[in-house]
């Protein structure tokens, strides 16, 4: 990436991750930090989305297996990761932008932590192009 900071969005089921947690502190931290109802009703086009706007990144942070509050959330996100790898493949970007946590963290100890570990690893890849899409050229 350029000397710029990458910037990564991060939406986690508000269920799983951080409902104990001081929001406002969390949200100060993370100012692209998106809580969601459910992990499962992340669409592929929202995603999408947030490479247009200018993300290079998108964590997604959802609940285990048998965990979810909404009972299946996190299939449905699964089988939407799915989808979203064939479009990335389209648009040329790196399916290493793109990833899926599963655990639990009421206390949202490990969120901040998990976004610098993930801003970290985008700081490797060449940046994106206009629009979100594919690298950029000349760089």
């Amino acid at each position: 990436m350029s000397g710029q900071e990458p910037k990564l969005v991060c939406f986690s089921c508000k269920f799983g991750w951080g409902y104990v947690a001081d929001q406002g502190s969390l949200a100060a931290a993370l100012p692209r930090w998106v809580p969601i109802i459910c992990s499962g009703k992340i669409e592929v086009e929202t995603i999408l989305h947030a490479f247009r706007e200018g993300a290079d990144g998108i964590l997604i942070l959802g609940c285990p297996d048998g965990q979810c509050h909404f009972q299946d959330g996190n299939y449905q996100l699964q089988k939407r990761m799915t989808l979203l790898g064939k479009v990335l493949d389209q648009f040329g970007i790196d399916h290493r932008r793109v990833r899926t946590v599963f655990a639990l963290d009421p206390e949202g100890k490990s969120i901040v932590k998990r976004c610098a570990e993930m801003i970290g690893e985008l700081r490797l890849l060449p940046p994106l192009g206009k629009n979100g899409k594919g690298p950029a050229h000349g760089g």
